[in-house]
């Protein structure tokens, strides 16, 4: 069987990717694109088991039309298809290195059942009403205009589909035992992120960005990993600095802003009994039945899932 993959011309120039489409490409933002792929893999590998447990309470299930909003690599993705054997998966990613790599990871895996299509999440291209389920996993953090994110997202959900957004507050990231000193870097990187449009607070105000696209029924989970309970490896990928690094090198931190944040970081690696706790957030909203009803010229259908 065929993977199917499709591009779509999305608006703005190439050069204008950073603030037109987002705070987040790939190929700059970690000293080496092989290191932030292992990144990538490490945030999807951390908390799987939590996530597809609320994913499945939320109303999750095999045999939707799901798709995948901000897909990356492809690591997500390939979890979702061995989640949902009998669900088809539409994977949007707009990075062009991203998609290329997702095309090459899943060739062989869910074939006909997923669809990589490179284009915006705020200008897919898919037809309305299409999806039953929609999950945005560590992406509306770097999304400019969110809410017309979440926007065109409703628009391609069916009647009764949902949408969970998975992100993080800079504030609420994770807790060190010993203590990590990055408030001066976060700080920094706060700045760096909002100056090409991306938010990374965004956690705090994913309920309000539901409900102003226009979602009901909103509702926030909370997913916390701890190394006590799967190991401190797992957070290991997480703790390289190539993405500090690389601002550093791009002239956008000073070395003497990041210095307290690398010795406090070898402390932590040194440190013996060290532990490390992380927070997702996961906001779901769901699209009224009611939209149904009007597309009907109010003859009331039932949607075809009960989420």
């Amino acid at each position: 069987m065929m993977l199917k993959f499709y591009s779509h011309q999305f608006r703005g120039k190439s050069n204008d990717f950073m603030t037109a489409e987002g705070s987040y490409k790939a190929s700059t933002y970690n000293l080496e694109l092989d290191a932030e792929i292992q990144r990538l893999k490490a945030q999807v590998l951390l908390s799987w088991e939590k996530e597809a447990r609320t994913l499945k309470w939320f109303g999750l299930a095999d045999g939707m039309n799901v798709l995948e909003a901000g897909s990356g690599p492809g690591f997500f993705t390939e979890k979702l298809l061995e989640l949902l054997p009998n669900s088809s998966v539409t994977a949007v990613e707009i990075d062009p290195v991203l998609h290329e790599k997702a095309v090459a990871y899943l060739q062989d895996k869910g074939g006909e059942r997923v669809d990589r299509i490179q284009a915006s999440v705020g200008d897919t291209g898919l037809a309305a009403n299409t999806f039953d389920f929609a999950i945005a996993r560590l992406l509306f953090v770097h999304l400019p205009d969110p809410v017309a994110a979440a926007r065109e997202i409703f628009r391609i959900l069916k009647p009764g589909g949902k949408l969970v957004i998975i992100d993080s507050d800079a504030d609420l990231f994770w807790l060190t035992n010993p203590p990590w000193s990055v408030e001066i870097v976060r700080e920094k990187f706060k700045q760096v992120i909002a100056s090409r449009g991306g938010n990374l607070c965004v956690g705090r105000n994913l309920c309000r960005i539901l409900k102003e696209a226009g979602f009901v029924s909103v509702d926030l989970e909370a997913v916390v990993s701890h190394s006590d309970i799967i190991g401190i490896e797992a957070f290991q990928p997480l703790l390289d600095s190539g993405p500090i690094l690389q601002m550093v090198k791009q002239g956008l931190i000073s070395e003497s802003e990041i210095e307290s944040y690398l010795v406090s970081r070898d402390e932590f690696v040194a440190a013996g009994d060290r532990s490390m706790m992380s927070f997702w957030l996961m906001a779901c909203g769901e699209k009224s039945n009611k939209i149904q009803t009007d597309i009907s010229h109010n003859i009331d259908v039932p949607s075809q899932h009960n989420l």
